[in-house]
């Protein structure tokens, strides 16, 4: 065989045969020896058989074995992988995927993350609240206008008499005992009451005094359902009402006009409210005409225009002249949605604010009261709830600010009187005309 001399131009591009062992060479002595340079180390692991035939109908060699094994290898071609063992894996996951993703979801489970939803999106393209309401009108349905009034607070008892007759008579003992529901539900919402639990059973007393009219009452729960009653009225007069099942049981030193004397005089008004339909019960309503207990000092009455002697639109240059001796006022600039507004607060001798009024144009343009010491016409201001506002304002306005605040108009203030918006919803503050921080 004729000695082959590789190329000049392909012999650096053609990978050289690793380095064997002399037992794994060919035995034929006839045939010249090749003798590997240093770069042959890093040579790949396999090259094309070195002889005449084209390169393109070799079989790539083996280097694990002899090369005089690799003569002997069949002639078929290297079977290639399946693709399809590899691509229906991927196919099934997308299959399944897709599935999750179409399948209908529970309706529990639907509404819950609708709701995860509404309650933290947070939209920064929302640059006023009036574009937020806009697009949020759903949101803020029940945040709408409420008037309340006065009539979950009137006595209510069954249109029944005593099982040995009537007291009066079928139809006023009703109206008496309605009078005792009324007066007992008026000490729980102004003085509270407590409970005992034992078991499944629950004790209520409530025990306290509303304009002269000394009441107590003990009702027992089971399974919260009310299972007896017991109301007990003791009048200015010592006259005396005693009601069980809220059914007229006794009436003592009094009679029906007395007792209507005896409420007219402490201020108030009894009456009767329509029925019911499909009831069987009689309802009573008693109202608070005029202001009950020591007389409001002119200056800390919170009236339709102003608080105390400081009225709205007054000028701020007899502000001091308007107040009592012994108060104070500070001007300071206080930073109001990102503007600086000069506020006045007005403190009494001890440094205690009572309340701060906001300036426009150097008139007073809004009051807003903080003290407990101030009070509207029918004794109602700081601390009271929500409920002792409705039993003195038969009927008042209850809305939401932009802020999400609750608060409530009522009769005869030219003002708002916000509310805590949890628990009993006591009055927090009074706004008496125009604020910046409450517009």
């Amino acid at each position: 065989m004729p000695e082959t001399k590789p190329n000049e131009k392909t012999s650096a591009a053609t990978p050289l045969i690793p380095i064997r062992s002399p037992s794994e060479l060919p035995a034929a002595s006839d045939q010249p020896q090749h003798h590997p340079v240093p770069e042959a180390a890093t040579a790949p692991a396999s090259i094309p058989e070195i002889d005449n035939a084209p390169a393109a109908s070799k079989p790539a060699t083996d280097v694990t074995k002899p090369l005089d094994a690799q003569t002997h290898r069949s002639a078929k071609r290297p079977v290639r992988p399946n693709f399809i063992w590899i691509v229906l894996p991927i196919a099934i996951l997308l299959a399944i995927l897709a599935f999750l993703i179409v399948r209908p979801r529970p309706k529990a489970a639907e509404t819950a993350r609708e709701d995860v939803f509404q309650a933290g999106e947070t939209n920064p393209e929302l640059s006023n609240y009036s574009a937020f309401v806009e697009k949020n009108k759903a949101l803020f349905a029940k945040y709408s206008e409420q008037i309340l009034n006065d009539e979950p607070f009137a006595g209510k008892v069954p249109l029944a008499c005593r099982a040995g007759g009537p007291v009066i008579s079928s139809e006023i003992d009703p109206q008496v005992a309605a009078l005792a529901d009324a007066l007992r539900i008026r000490v729980q919402v102004t003085q509270g009451s407590q409970s005992l639990a034992r078991n499944n059973t629950v004790t209520r007393v409530t025990k306290g005094d509303f304009r002269g009219f000394k009441v107590q009452a003990i009702e027992k729960f089971e399974n919260g359902k009310v299972v007896s009653e017991e109301t007990t009225v003791t009048t200015p007069k010592n006259g005396s009402i005693k009601t069980i099942g809220r059914v007229l049981a006794s009436l003592q030193k009094t009679d029906q006009a007395g007792l209507l004397a005896e409420v007219g005089a402490a201020g108030m008004e009894y009456s009767p409210l329509p029925a019911l339909a499909g009831e069987k019960n009689f309802r009573g309503q008693l109202r608070l005409l005029r202001y009950w207990g020591k007389p409001i000092p002119d200056d800390r009455l919170i009236s339709g225009e102003g608080v105390g002697r400081v009225v709205l639109g007054m000028p701020l240059a007899r502000l001091k002249s308007r107040l009592a001796a012994t108060d104070s006022v500070l001007k300071r600039k206080v930073l109001i949605n990102d503007v600086y507004h000069d506020v006045y607060k007005v403190t009494d001798q001890g440094g205690n604010p009572l309340f701060f009024v906001y300036e426009k144009e150097g008139k007073v343009q809004g009051i807003r009261v903080v003290s407990e010491g101030f009070r509207t016409s029918r004794g109602i201001g700081i601390t009271n709830s929500l409920d002792q506002i409705r039993i003195h304002y038969p009927a008042i306005t209850q809305l939401r600010s932009e802020k999400n605040l609750p608060f409530v108009k009522v009769e005869g203030v030219a003002g708002i009187l916000i509310l805590e918006d949890e628990g009993d919803k006591k009055v927090v503050a009074i706004f008496i005309g125009d604020s910046p921080e409450f517009n």
